[in-house]
């Protein structure tokens, strides 16, 4: 499908402007000086905007909602530093919604509608179903955002909407949703071209394209159901058992004719807009993503071979990272050891998420020079060529791996067949009226889950990290074997819903995996690594942390040995995390941009105290962020 996207782009891009907007207020202005376009060019647009530009992805997904979420941790410090005034990082993903991707599905509704709507009824269809993709990941992100009159400033000259409450952005969404699902399945209208249709263009004829556009709706009917648990219980189970059942069916597997999967390319596009806009942050100069700590160990603890895919150490070679395989020893499962504890030498060490300065992000130990003076030894950003392989392979920390994850043009998942299976499988613990029992969902769910890897985030760096765990243990380790021991494992201890969140959260470990990650974490309170907290700081949940300490000679690079702690019962208290702005608790909700709340201060101002008044805030209530969306679940 690749092609549908090249053909048109450089069409598209000759009708646009777009330059960077720095005023919010512009956002549901229409700075394009033609209306003469052909409608299906504003679909392509919406959907490249959906995946975004480096510069929102880095923001939104990986400094923002994925650190908050534990998927993904950075050197930043915005989202895990629970601040407030990072309006560059706050503003980034909704300016880009609304300013593109929803304004321009709004304008194509209405170009639609005034051509000849009953012709055009199916390609109006999949416009709403678009938007509502976008809205959900708008107010998923904020809250309560504008929604009834969002987009339409060019059409009636106004450019400071309300705000609509996410209660009724969810359920009008819905509503909606089904009403594009049941047209698609009956209608006899031609939907979009398949050269305009960069979700399902390559499938055979209209009336399958038409369909698979219907069964997507059902999908996100399903995932938005299940999202509105803690705002409306009567409300989301009957929104799930009618999406469950519904005849358009439901995406049930990875495949590209059946799940929607956004393709791109290594070439094209403003900002490289065809290409993955997360991968290439991963794999590009702008990247220092790091594994979240509680995914890396849980993958340690639980010998998951997602491992080889999702962690690297990295080398830079010019403008990009790449994977380093150069390891002398090599152990993807040893675990390193815990703040409070001695030094270990490890492979994969993790990144601490919400620490207040550069040391305690990535601090192995101190040591005592010979004037007694602390010296703090902290691990590298990645692999330095000047540095010892022996020093490289234990003091590194553990990225995000920029051939697989960070393959630029890897599909991005809009929705696969694991997370349809997933909220079944919550559906069946719950006893509400789905198909299948909990097991056979969740084994589903977990069996799509490891399968995208291979099929598509494929890597050199995988086949080489697995060889050197092979040679480690002394067998011939093989993915898919383990695999189905992991899932196994799973399916034959107790299942509750902690378990099924956990691995729900686990499967959105791709590039722009930090916003779903973001909302499941917010609406369930998941247990990231049970008995250690998840909804305050990350552990230890203090502002200092202990670092143990050594004299040089005790940690020498030749008298480390991989796996074994180094003994010592000194520790020196080293800052760690000041609880930012909101008293240590992790954020409901990304800020405002500081331009909308100037431009559009009264809408603005009326959705805060509504929000606040309805859903209650945490701690003291000193920071709005702090405040509980609609779908948060409340911490008891």
């Amino acid at each position: 499908m690749k092609y549908n996207i090249i053909s048109i782009l450089l069409v598209v891009l000759t009708l646009f402007n777009t330059a960077c907007t720095d005023d919010f207020e512009d956002i549901n202005k229409d700075p394009y000086k033609t209306t003469d376009i052909t409608p299906g060019y504003l679909l392509t647009r919406s959907w490249m905007r959906y995946n975004g530009s480096p510069h929102e992805e880095h923001r939104g997904s990986m400094i923002m909602a994925g650190p908050i979420a534990g998927l993904f941790h950075t050197p930043y410090l915005a989202g895990q530093g629970f601040v407030v005034d990072n309006d560059d990082r706050n503003s980034a993903k909704i300016v880009e919604m609304y300013v593109d991707a929803i304004r321009n599905s709004i304008h194509l509704k209405e170009l639609l509608s005034k051509d000849n709507k009953v012709e055009n009824e199916a390609k109006i269809a999949i416009t709403n179903i678009t938007l509502q993709f976008a809205f959900q990941r708008v107010t998923d992100l904020h809250g309560d955002v504008p929604y009834t009159d969002a987009g339409l400033g060019f059409h009636t000259g106004e450019f400071y909407p309300e705000y609509d409450s996410q209660e009724d952005i969810y359920k009008k969404g819905v509503e909606l949703l089904k009403t594009s699902r049941d047209l698609l399945m009956t209608s006899s209208a031609e939907p979009f071209a398949p050269n305009e249709d960069v979700i399902f263009g390559g499938l055979e004829n209209e009336d399958v394209r038409k369909k698979a556009w219907a069964k997507l709706a059902n999908s996100l009917i399903l995932r938005m159901g299940m999202r509105g648990v803690n705002g409306d219980l009567k409300w989301a189970q009957v929104t799930v058992e009618e999406a469950a059942v519904n005849a358009a069916g439901l995406i049930t597997s990875n495949d590209k004719t059946d799940a929607a999967l956004l393709p791109t390319g290594e070439v094209g596009g403003d900002w490289g807009m065809i290409i993955n806009s997360g991968a290439s942050i991963l794999s590009g100069s702008g990247g220092y993503v790091f594994v979240g700590e509680e995914w890396l160990r849980q993958a340690q603890q639980k010998r998951d071979p997602r491992i080889f895919y999702v962690a690297a150490h990295a080398e830079k070679v010019g403008s990009s990272f790449v994977p380093w395989t150069g390891h002398e020893e090599f152990d993807a499962f040893a675990e390193a050891a815990r703040p409070g504890e001695p030094f270990k030498p490890v492979t994969f060490n993790p990144m601490k998420g919400g620490a207040t300065e550069m040391f305690s992000l990535r601090g192995l130990m101190v040591t005592i020079d010979k004037d007694g003076n602390k010296v703090k030894v902290g691990g590298n950003w990645m692999y330095q060529s000047s540095k010892s392989v022996r020093y490289n392979q234990f003091h590194t920390m553990t990225i995000v791996n920029p051939e697989t994850l960070g393959n630029r043009e890897a599909p991005i998942f809009v929705f696969g067949g694991d997370e349809t299976y997933y909220i079944l499988a919550e559906a069946a613990l719950r006893n509400w009226n789905v198909p299948n029992d909990v097991n056979t969902n969740l084994k589903k769910a977990l069996e799509l889950t490891f399968e995208k890897y291979p099929k598509y985030f494929a890597g050199a760096s995988v086949n080489e990290y697995m060889a050197k765990q092979s040679a480690t243990e002394g067998i011939e380790l093989n993915y898919d074997a383990m695999a189905t021991e992991y899932i196994n494992t799973i399916l034959s201890g107790t299942i509750n819903d902690q378990l099924i969140w956990r691995e729900r959260w686990k499967s959105c470990m791709t590039a722009q995996g930090g916003y779903e990650a973001f909302a499941i974490w917010n609406r369930t309170n998941v247990e990231l690594q049970p008995g250690y907290a998840s909804t305050r700081i990350p552990f230890p949940g203090k502002e200092k942390m202990d670092v143990p300490v050594y004299d040089p000679a005790d940690v020498a690079e030749d008298k480390l040995v991989l796996g074994q702690p180094v003994p010592t019962t000194k520790f020196s208290a080293e800052p760690f995390h000041n609880g930012g702005d909101t008293e240590g608790w992790k954020p409901r909700r990304i800020n405002y941009p500081n331009a909308e709340t100037s431009n559009n201060k009264e809408n603005v101002e009326a959705a805060i105290q509504s929000q606040i008044q309805k859903h209650g805030q945490l701690g003291t209530g000193a920071s709005f962020i702090t405040t509980y969306q609609w779908y948060s679940k409340k911490v008891n």
